[in-house]
């Protein structure tokens, strides 16, 4: 399916405008903050930006892009790294950020905005002792970007992707039309983890799960990989909340056939979190052999939920957040932390100075979110806070050196991270492996005239 052959153009600008009551933008001073990503790693020029306030008149921005084969790409926080959230050349940008509001909940679910943040969202659910059954690290990404990747946090081990708990969504298709789809429905399929290809969420009905009032978290270290990974498993059981990761101590820098290079012994840690409303979780209760149990921490489920939010406002603060993020994320079989400490030592440390491994449930339905063919299955990821342009393309190629053994191994990439440049048909084909012709052919059936897409998803 090529590209949609017409560009946006200032005629069609100014009809667009008359239509709608609502005038694009297309001076540079709007167009500047919508030429890059989160990633800051791959670059376009919108023609114009459009911020419908209201559902009808996204619908008749669509409908007007429908009926004259003009391209759009849809965007909400922009948090992404590949250009799924940049438009193609000719394109037109169509920005949620109106689409914030949450409504009440309603018995075990709520009906949010495709806009909304997961902070928002939490505001109103914890006022009834409910939470998302997964909800991802940084809360303040919004609800339809998550989805629309697929979304993984730390109760994934037991509940699997966000995507597997969307009860719901309202959805403007490429004709324009407004309709309501259920978990049964091929669209509904399609858009979860569709990266934007498919149709406009515009609501999005979350399920709901009970939480208590209190968590308590053991933060745990290990010097041995076999340690971890057998408190790892264990913990499974009894836990709520589960991260884990490597970290490396650096020990100095040695020879090597580049000069010398920082090297590092990597140490294990497990952070383990359980809920409770009176009586907190006593560590001896849960049979794990760390070698230091170095924190233990009591804190409101809210506390909890926005534990990671320190974090990224000191990466805003220091000027990290302005950098360029080669965030590199893949989905891959359990098995493969059998050789774990090989790939560690591999990694340059400016670049990997946090590996973090998550278990991820292989919960189904999950939409086009592709994981592992395993019951066993874990999110390898580098979430570097900001790296400056000189390091840039030795973390590049340490993202293409991950790829070349992970993916022919049972490897998926997660959509959300950095991919590289001019993806050929082939990889997608390998990624969705039976579901290519899916991808594809869901594709032709809702946007026939391609008007859904991006930089990444030209087509």
């Amino acid at each position: 399916m090529p590209q949609t052959k017409s560009k946006w153009n200032l005629f069609q600008i100014k009809q667009c405008n008359v239509k709608l009551g609502q005038a694009l933008l297309h001076d540079e001073q709007a167009l500047a903050s919508f030429c890059e990503d989160f990633g800051k790693l791959t670059h376009s020029h919108p023609v114009a930006i459009f911020e419908p306030e209201t559902t009808e008149s996204a619908q008749l921005l669509i409908q007007h892009a429908h009926a004259n084969k003009l391209p759009v790409t849809l965007r909400g926080y922009g948090m992404s790294q590949s250009g799924q959230s940049l438009a193609v050349p000719g394109g037109v940008i169509l920005n949620m950020k109106h689409f914030d509001s949450v409504a009440d909940v309603d018995s075990h679910s709520i009906w949010v905005e495709a806009n909304a943040s997961w902070s928002t969202l939490l505001e109103k659910t914890l006022q009834q002792s409910l939470i998302p059954y997964v909800v991802p690290n940084n809360c303040n990404l919004s609800v339809g970007g998550v989805i629309s990747a697929g979304g993984i946090g730390a109760s994934s081990f037991k509940y699997g992707s966000v995507t597997a708990h969307v009860n719901a969504l309202k959805i403007i298709q490429a004709n324009g039309e407004l309709i309501q789809v259920d978990s049964q429905s091929s669209l509904m399929q399609a858009c979860l983890g569709g990266q934007g290809r498919f149709g406009l969420i515009t609501q999005a009905c979350i399920a709901l799960r009970p939480c208590c009032k209190f968590i308590r978290t053991f933060f745990l270290v290990y010097l041995d990989k076999e340690s971890w990974l057998n408190d790892l498993h264990l913990c499974r059981t009894k836990a709520d909340f589960v991260e884990s990761f490597c970290t490396p101590a650096i020990q100095g820098a040695r020879l090597s056939e580049k000069g010398r290079l920082p090297f590092a012994q990597w140490l294990y840690a497990i952070h383990i979190s359980i809920e409770y409303n009176d009586s907190a979780p006593d560590f001896s209760n849960l049979g794990l052999r760390p070698w230091r149990l170095i924190h233990t921490q009591d804190e409101s489920i809210h506390s909890y939920l926005h534990r990671h939010d320190s974090r990224f406002n000191a990466m805003k603060v220091t000027g990290q957040w302005d950098l360029q993020h080669p965030w590199y994320e893949c989905f891959i079989p359990g098995s493969q932390l059998e050789s774990l400490d090989e790939l560690l030592d591999s990694l340059p440390i400016h670049y990997a100075s946090v590996v973090h491994i998550a278990s991820v449930a292989p919960v189904y339905p999950a939409g086009f979110l592709q994981l592992p063919k395993s019951n066993d299955i874990v999110a390898l990821m580098i979430l570097n806070p900001g790296l400056p342009t000189a390091f840039i393309p030795s973390c590049l190629q340490t993202i293409k050196y991950l790829d070349s053994i992970l993916l022919p191994n049972g490897g998926k990439r997660y959509l959300s991270g950095y991919l590289g440049k001019s993806l050929k048909t082939q990889f997608w084909k390998n990624h969705f492996e039976e579901r290519y012709e899916d991808w594809i052919g869901l594709k032709k059936q809702y946007d026939p005239q391609n008007i859904f897409c991006s930089l990444l998803h030209r087509y």
